[in-house]
């Protein structure tokens, strides 16, 4: 789920979008699937995203640039 990656969710990390340490809980809506690399830049890199549909998450750089990313698109793009 992060900006341009095309690695399928089956091969990812599944990441906490609140961190399990800050009091989130393990449950589909706290999860998403994250490529080894971009779970590693979100966590020691200084990204941030948050949820902004059942299927979209809003990434934030840490220059504050903004990347919406929509697993619906995703999906579409690897049917076709």
């Amino acid at each position: 789920m992060f900006p341009h990656c095309n690695k399928e969710a089956r091969d990812c990390d599944l990441d906490h979008i609140q961190p399990y340490a800050r009091g989130g809980k393990t449950t589909s809506s706290n999860l998403a699937p994250l490529c080894r690399y971009h779970h590693r830049v979100k966590t020691f890199g200084g990204w941030t995203y948050h949820r902004t549909s059942r299927t979209a998450f809003l990434w934030t750089t840490p220059k504050g640039r903004t990347h919406p990313v929509d697993f619906d698109d995703h999906r579409r793009r690897r049917t076709r």
